[in-house]
Formats: C-alpha cells, structure tokens, sequence
C-alpha cells in the first residue's frame, strides 16, 4: 500500500525492518526528496508503425540517485524517437530525446520485465472489481511471457513413469508424527467406551409432536381419539412437506439470464439481491461471470463490453452482494448471470 501511494503521488517510498537501523535509512530519505532532479515527466513515442506500449503510465519524479525506468514495447519493431520531457531543478524545461533501434533477436529478459510491469498496471486498474477483459489481459500476458500472476501458475510435469498401469494398485498407511503439545489420546480418544450421542430427531417426528401438543393430547397418555383426521392420514401415508423456492419478487433489478444454474438457485439468488438498495434513474443491463465452488461465489467479473451500466457505485454494490451469495453449488461451475435494472 505505501509503495502504491508513493506511485500515484509520482514520488518514493522507504520500508524500514524492524531489524534494521533507522538513521541511515532517514538520511538517505531526506537526502533523495531534498534534491529533486526532474518533476512532471512526460514520455512520448514518434515514429511509424504500430503504436508503443509503455509502462509505468504515471512517470514517477526523479530525485537524486535514482535512475529513470521505462519499459516499452513496439510490436513491429520500427526504430523510432524515444522523447523524454520535464521540469527541472529551478522551473527550468527539459527535453530529451533518444533515437531507438530495435535487434531482431530482442532479450528475453527485456521482454519479461515489460510482461511484469503490464501486470502490474492491469492488476491496478482492476483494484475496485476484476473485469473479464481485465483477467483475459493478465492470463494472457503471464502465459506469454511465462509469468507468475493471480490467475497462473508453475506447475512441474515431470517425464519419467513411476506408476506401473499394468500392475495392481496398493494402498499403504503411512504414519506420520503427532504436532507438538497434542497427544494421541486428544485425537483418537483413550481406551474407554466411546458413548454414541443421541441422534436428532427426525423433522416429520418433531412435526408431528407438535400437531399432537396443538390437540392437546400426548401418545403415551391414556385418551379417547377422536375419528381419524385428514392431517392423521396425510402422516399415516408417509407424506412429507417439501420447502418449496422463495415465488419471484417484482423489483427493479430482474435477472434475464443465468447459464449454469437452475430456477431453484436463481429464486434464491433474486431474493438475495432484494437488499441491494439502487438509486432511481438507473437503467441498463449488468454482465457477470461467477466461479462458483464448494458454496461459495470465488470470483465475480464485469464483462464490460456486453454491460451498458457505467456507474461504478451501482456495480460494486452488486458485486459486494454476489460475493456474499451461499449458492448450493459443491462442484466447480462458471455462471453468466445477466442482470437488467429500471429505477
């Protein structure tokens, strides 16, 4: 967060250890943003071809012993004019400008350390909400250039064959020692009898307990019932009450379309979003992609492109709200749920 602050304020950040001596680190602080060299930077690219990436998008200011770091990339290759401008020291202008050819071979490594700092940049702008083009970018971009990031990772396949597919399988119970401080005895219980626990009882027991008390009367007491009632056959036949999905709720927020879940799960999803509190004026159309697994909402995207909603308040509030939506759900699912608002 520091480090993020000190780059949205075009300035630098020191981290001190709580095992490292403070003073020199102070002094060396002091001495850098004492002494700036060059303020308000502005990097620009002219030449032919396809247009420059380069990062960071913010320049940050330069101050004494710091070198200025740009990574760029042109994806044709054309040499061009790197312009580097700013103020310094005194108000004074400066200019600079560097004429760049470009190897057909490149460096690798060049090329990984702009992979790192796009990453970067799109993980930034992703901060309020992750984006489906936002995560398709980083995918990308890390699978390019064989990059750790949020959504990728190394995994090690090894060649070499240590499994027999003609052979039967044996299963074999390895023992593995106890954590410190906890004893067997805590986990598997001593040599004792182990007491069962009396199960619940069942839901048509309680229901039908309850009927009884309504009547006023208890099985093992000794009455005279009355004629068989409806109620009396309708538990007699082995009858039970199912609980049936919450009935749709007419709001200003329907949704249209939910591929992977059933009408069971999107009734409950429409009265979970019933809390969402949307100011009048709002009209539109929201797209998201949910991964959903175990119970649980992982991940919620924006597809940006199929939305026509703008209002970044309106799409954090339903974000917040998806995220806090128990689906019944145990296996991985990905779900588009489509979501239309007139307030």
């Amino acid at each position: 967060m520091i480090n993020r602050i000190a780059e949205l304020g075009r300035g630098i950040s020191r981290i001190i250890r709580h095992d490292e001596a403070v003073e020199p680190v102070l002094q060396q602080f002091f001495t850098q943003i004492n002494n700036p060299v060059l303020t308000n930077i502005q990097v620009s690219w002219q030449g032919e071809g396809e247009k420059s990436v380069i990062y960071p998008t913010l320049t940050p200011d330069l101050f004494a012993e710091q070198p200025l770091v740009l990574f760029g990339k042109k994806p044709d290759g054309n040499s061009g004019v790197l312009q580097i401008q700013g103020s310094a020291a005194g108000g004074t202008s400066y200019q600079q400008r560097f004429n760049l050819n470009f190897e057909s071979e490149g460096n690798p490594a060049v090329a990984q350390l702009w992979g790192r700092s796009r990453i970067k940049t799109l993980m930034n702008q992703m901060v309020q909400g992750e984006t489906k083009a936002g995560v398709e970018a980083v995918t990308e971009t890390a699978l390019t250039y064989q990059l750790l990031s949020q959504y990728t990772a190394f995994v090690a396949v090894s060649d070499d064959v240590r499994v027999n597919p003609s052979e039967a399988s044996v299963s074999v119970q390895v023992p593995v020692e106890m954590p410190e401080a906890v004893s067997s005895e805590g986990m598997y219980g001593g040599y004792g009898s182990v007491l069962q626990a009396p199960s619940a009882p069942s839901a048509r027991s309680m229901f039908r307990r309850g009927m009884e008390m309504m009547r006023g009367f208890r099985m093992n007491e000794s009455l005279v019932f009355s004629e068989p009632t409806e109620m009396d056959a309708f538990f007699e036949e082995g009858v039970f009450l199912e609980f049936e999905p919450p009935s749709p709720i007419l709001t200003s927020l329907e949704i249209v379309s939910a591929t992977g879940l059933d009408q069971e799960a999107i009734a409950f999803l429409t009265q979970h979003l019933q809390s969402i509190k949307i100011p009048t004026g709002i009209k539109g159309n929201l797209v998201f992609e949910l991964k959903i697994h175990k119970k649980r909402v992982k991940q919620v995207m924006l597809d940006e492109e199929a939305s026509t909603i703008q209002d970044a308040k309106i799409i954090e509030l339903i974000r917040r709200s998806l995220l806090t939506w128990k689906p019944v759900q145990t296996n991985p699912i990905t779900v588009v749920l489509t979501l239309k608002i007139d307030c």
